[in-house]
This record gives structure tokens, C-alpha cells and sequence, in this order.
């Protein structure tokens, strides 16, 4: 969420557990009724829309936040047919491809959600594959609503930057081999 929202000083950044056990846990019990500023609704995440796409009109809603934020919202997994055990993370002309998961663990040891993490690959334009990143949280006991986390990957270099250095690159071998 925009730092414009709260004080000079503040910031939301939120435990894992703080996502699950309150955002996210509020929001199963109150359904609709339950909103959060620094949180917003997206309920065709996992539809049509490119994640860049997704970033540019959410982040107009979020007072223009900036580049290195991490943009919050609640949307609703789709399964890959009525009786499927697995979840369709298509999004665009990509697919949200699985990193890692990880228990959200409360402070009595016990397990209130997963925290799955995911990488933007195989989408139409080659320059976007791996430069967004996507943490999905769900309750342990209900999980058709998630609440997920989109940002830009700070390792993906623009593609501007990448052609210039493989120029760089090129010209420095060409000039060994003199």
C-alpha cells in the first residue's frame, strides 16, 4: 500500500502471521462486511488480466504506489474443474509457477495457514517471465479465499539494462580476441 496513506514514518508491512490470523481470517468470518484500506479486492486475479496489467490498476486505487511496493488483495482461487483437488493459477498468457510454501505458524506453535510463494512464467511477452512475484496466504480451514500479495521482482533487471550489458559483454570478448 502507498506509503501516501499514513503518516510520514509509517509503512504497512505486515507479519505473515498478522496477514493470516487477522486480515485474512477477519474477512473469512465477516465475508464482504470485513475491508481493509491497505488491502483491496481482486476477484479475477487468476483470470484474463497480465500481472503488470493487474499492478497499473491497482496501484492508481493505492495513491500511485511505488515501484519496490507490495501491492495487497483478497480475490478467490479457481479450481481446475468442480471436483479437482488442485487450483488453476493461470493468469494472462502466463501461469503463477510454484517456488516454495511454508506453514504460518501462531505463537503457540500451532498452524493457522500456508504461505505459498510463485514466479510469473511462460507469458506472451518474454521480457515479463520471472519479473513478478506472488505470495498467496490461506487459512488452513477454508480455501476458496486467499489473500495474495503481487509485487515487482527486484532481481529482474529491465530489459533496456539487460540488452546493454549483453552489448557490453560482447564488445569486451570481441576485443579479447584481438
Amino acid at each position: 500500500m502507498a506509503s501516501g496513506a499514513y503518516p510520514v514514518g509509517y509503512r504497512f508491512h505486515p507479519t505473515d502471521l498478522e496477514l493470516v490470523a487477522y486480515y485474512l481470517h477477519n474477512r473469512v468470518a465477516m465475508v464482504d462486511q470485513f475491508r481493509s484500506s491497505p488491502i483491496l479486492d481482486c476477484p479475477d486475479f487468476y483470470g484474463k488480466n497480465e500481472p503488470w496489467l493487474i499492478w497499473d490498476m491497482f496501484r492508481a486505487q493505492s495513491n500511485n504506489m511505488k515501484e519496490e511496493e507490495t501491492l495487497y488483495f483478497f480475490t478467490h482461487r479457481k479450481k481446475l474443474n468442480p471436483k479437482a483437488k488442485k487450483f488453476d493459477r493461470k493468469v494472462g498468457s502466463g501461469t503463477w509457477s510454484a517456488q516454495y510454501s511454508k506453514n504460518v505458524v501462531a505463537a503457540d506453535d500451532s498452524v493457522v495457514g500456508i504461505k505459498r510463494e510463485f514466479r510469473y512464467e511462460g507469458g506472451s511477452d518474454p521480457h515479463q517471465n520471472g519479473a513478478w512475484l506472488m505470495q498467496e496466504y490461506e487459512i488452513t480451514s477454508h480455501n476458496d479465499l486467499v489473500l495474495c500479495t503481487l509485487r515487482k521482482n527486484p532481481r529482474k533487471l529491465p530489459p533496456q539494462l539487460l540488452l546493454l550489458l549483453r552489448i557490453r559483454a560482447t564488445l569486451l570478448l570481441a576485443t579479447k580476441g584481438r
